[in-house]
């Protein structure tokens, strides 16, 4: 019986290794981290042979409470299948979604991790997601579109792996000295700029509320008084801070001054200017739909350009919209003399479909605030969507709720979301494009449109009671990790990719299932379960 210790050991190192690798291999490598997490099942089923307690580890994997539920949800995709009529979607989802069967049946029937293991994981986690944009930042194309940023995985997800890396290195501290620790503050600095060149409103939301709710738990050991005094000014924090988003907002929604009809002004080439008075888009605060010469404007157009006007820019977008706004945000009118005005430049510019002559010498959080703004205008003026994300997702929430009020029992089924999409867009007489219906973009509501209200809640229920079991909510890396992907899950249908997958199903079980116990207590104070 002596020889059990020495056979595990190297087990142990592999199982400790393939969890590493899962979280190096995640920004980079989707296939290598197939390959990761098919080592990690392959030691643990290969270790529960020689050491013969494969019976006991399912047993502890699918019995034990806390496991079994976070599996669960797993289980619900399965379930799924019964009432799905596109089989092939399903299945393809309950594949995409084995991430949370082999992570979550492994660490939930392994020893928890000793701390200098768990920190080794989650640093080199941390550490290749800062390589991996630094990689991005010298190799990715120099088209101006913030997502080709982000060169192995969707630009959405690579926002999630680096608020999770700040937390990483925030939670580590100075626990590897001084020279390790200014490493990893500029590893923080560098994954903010990234951030902000990834133009993700969501990603900055995301930390402030990190940011929030560990300065509200911090405080919790003050006395009552500065506690609550502190807490007040954290409240109202983010309520000052809308007061001059609410003022700009109102400055963009005025209208232009109906004297512009009254004085009935001309062109230098003596056509009547237009004037929309009912649409208020600027630009750079001048007003879009006014002193417009269209005839005149198409006239000049082609003295300075080869392409017409009712042609397309390389956007895919009208180049007179463009023309327009790209005249409008340098104050000038859309006439011949506001063309003539144009440089070289400007014209390739408008061409090229960009919109502001601003556009790339602004903060890339401004870009995409005013790219943001311009969409919401559009889609309120319009209600067109098509190949604008934000209003798209405004489109795709609508459809959503639709199906999801007259599904709402049992869903749809694991696989026939998409199907039920289609049909509603049509049912809606949708304007988005056929190349644009897809499904919700909200976490939340998909698990609905699928599985109906009680399966919504039930898939809330297996992320929450394991975690609040364990005692992982009171963690405050996994509190973190928890704000990142709930928050994710309203704008995304965040683990419905293999790396979404992977980034909910690895540092769930990681957080919950195998921290070390010094780094979590059960919420009755008792130890969690497991040796």
């Amino acid at each position: 019986m002596t020889v059990a210790p020495r056979i595990a050991l190297p087990f142990r190192a592999i199982h400790v290794a393939a969890l590493a690798l899962c979280a190096v291999f995640l920004p980079w490598s989707t296939a290598f981290l197939s390959i990761a997490q098919m080592l990690l099942v392959a030691n643990w089923l290969g270790e529960g042979m020689v050491m013969r307690d494969l019976p006991t580890r399912f047993r502890q994997a699918f019995l034990t409470p806390p496991s079994a539920v976070f599996l669960s949800f797993f289980g619900l995709h399965l379930l799924g299948l019964l009432w799905t009529s596109d089989l092939a979607w399903g299945t393809d989802l309950v594949r995409i979604l084995l991430p949370v069967l082999s992570f979550g049946a492994v660490l939930g029937a392994s020893p928890r991790l000793q701390l200098r293991e768990y920190r080794s994981i989650l640093l080199l986690g941390a550490w290749s997601v800062v390589v991996s944009t630094l990689y991005c930042a010298i190799v990715a194309p120099s088209t101006g579109d913030y997502r080709a940023l982000s060169v192995f995985i969707s630009h959405i997800r690579l926002v999630l792996l680096l608020c999770l890396a700040i937390a990483v290195f925030a939670w580590d501290g100075l626990r590897g000295g001084r020279w390790v620790a200014l490493a990893q503050g500029a590893a923080v600095l560098w994954s903010l700029y990234f951030i902000n060149r990834l133009g993700s409103i969501q990603g900055f939301a995301i930390l402030a509320v990190i940011v929030v709710v560990g300065l509200w738990r911090w405080s919790a050991r003050w006395r009552s008084v500065p506690r609550w005094a502190f807490r007040l000014v954290l409240a109202l924090g983010p309520l000052v801070l809308l007061v001059p988003l609410v003022r700009e907002v109102a400055e963009r929604s005025t209208l232009p001054p109906a004297s512009l009809l009254m004085d009935a002004p001309r062109s230098a080439g003596g056509e009547p200017y237009s004037h929309d008075l009912i649409n208020p888009q600027q630009e750079n605060g001048h007003h879009v739909w006014t002193y417009i010469a269209w005839s005149e404007l198409r006239r000049t157009w082609l003295q300075r350009s080869s392409r017409s006007l009712d042609t397309l820019d390389d956007r895919g977008h009208e180049m007179w919209s463009t023309a327009v706004r790209y005249l409008a945000s340098k104050g000038l009118t859309k006439d011949s003399v506001g063309v003539m005005a144009l440089s070289e430049a400007d014209v390739r510019a408008i061409e090229r479909g960009v919109p502001n002559h601003l556009e790339g010498r602004r903060n890339t959080l401004r870009e995409r605030f005013e790219e943001v703004w311009f969409e919401l205008q559009v889609y309120g003026d319009k209600g067109l969507a098509s190949g604008h994300s934000v209003a798209m997702r405004i489109e795709f929430w609508r459809t959503g709720w639709q199906i999801a009020r007259e599904h709402w029992a049992l869903g749809v089924g694991t696989g026939d979301t998409q199907r039920a999409f289609d049909a509603q867009y049509a049912a809606m007489g949708s304007t988005l494009a056929p190349e644009w219906r897809l499904r919700a973009h909200n976490q939340y509501l998909t698990l609905w449109v699928s599985f109906g209200v009680f399966g919504l809640l039930w898939s809330l229920f297996s992320w929450w009671w394991p975690a609040w079991k364990l005692g992982a909510w009171r963690d405050p890396l996994f509190v973190a990790w928890a704000v990142t992907f709930g928050m994710s899950c309203l704008t995304d249908d965040t683990i419905e990719t293999q790396a979404g997958a992977t980034f909910f199903a690895l540092y769930y079980a990681l957080f919950v299932l195998a921290a070390p116990r010094g780094t979590l207590t059960t919420a009755t104070g008792a130890s969690p379960h497991r040796g």
